[in-house]
C-alpha cells in the first residue's frame, strides 16, 4: 500500500512539473520562438493594400497573421479605410520585420510581422503597443487570418480581434462576421 502511495505522488509531481512546459511549447506561449535578433530594419516606401507593402530595396511584404478588406478586384467594405490606416501610419517610416515560418507565401510576398519599434522584450504588452499587425487587429482594420505554421502570435492576435469585435470597431460596426475572409472569432 505504501508503495503504491508513493507511486501515486511521483506521478502528480511529474505532471505538475511537465504539463505547463508541454502546454507552453505546443501553444507558442510566451512567444518561445521570438529572437528580438532576427529583427530586419526596412523603409516602408508604398502600400499596396491594408495588408501589404512595399520596401526601399523591393521587398513586398505581407503582415502575418492578418486580413484586410480587399481595395482592388472585387472591393469589399472597410478595405479603402484600411489601406489609408497603413499608409498613414507606415509609409515613409523605418519598421521591423520579425519572420514566423514560412518565408514567402504562394505570391512571392515575404511573410512578416511588422513591428514599429524593437521590443524590449516580446510579451502581449509589447506586441499590442509595438506590433503593427496586431495595431490592425486592434482598431478594427483587419480580422484575423490564421495561415500555418505562421501562427506565433495567433493567440494574442485573436484576443485582440475579440475586443475589437465586441468594442464594435472599424469593421466590426459593420457585421459581427467582419468583412473579408479570416479567422473565425469565438
Amino acid at each position: 500500500m505504501r508503495r503504491k502511495t508513493w507511486n501515486i505522488l511521483y506521478f502528480i509531481l511529474a505532471a505538475a512539473i511537465m504539463i505547463p512546459p508541454a502546454v507552453d511549447y505546443f501553444t507558442g506561449y510566451p512567444y518561445r520562438f521570438a529572437d528580438p535578433s532576427g529583427f530586419l530594419e526596412v523603409t516602408v516606401t508604398s502600400v499596396v493594400d491594408g495588408d501589404t507593402i512595399r520596401t526601399g530595396d523591393g521587398m513586398v511584404v505581407r503582415l502575418i497573421g492578418v486580413n484586410t478588406p480587399e481595395t482592388s478586384g472585387e472591393k469589399e467594405l472597410y478595405g479603402a479605410e484600411a489601406k489609408a490606416f497603413t499608409k498613414e501610419r507606415l509609409e515613409g517610416r523605418k519598421v521591423y520585420l520579425e519572420k514566423d515560418t514560412s518565408e514567402t507565401d504562394a505570391y512571392g510576398r515575404l511573410l512578416r510581422y511588422v513591428w514599429l519599434e524593437i521590443p524590449e522584450r516580446v510579451d502581449d504588452e509589447s506586441i499590442g503597443s509595438h506590433m503593427f499587425n496586431a495595431e490592425l487587429i486592434s482598431g478594427g482594420y483587419a480580422q484575423p487570418y490564421e495561415f500555418p505554421p505562421d501562427t506565433r502570435y495567433s493567440g494574442i492576435i485573436m484576443k485582440l480581434a475579440r475586443l475589437a469585435r465586441d468594442g464594435g470597431k472599424g469593421l466590426w460596426s459593420i457585421s459581427r462576421q467582419g468583412t473579408t475572409k479570416g479567422t473565425y472569432v469565438p
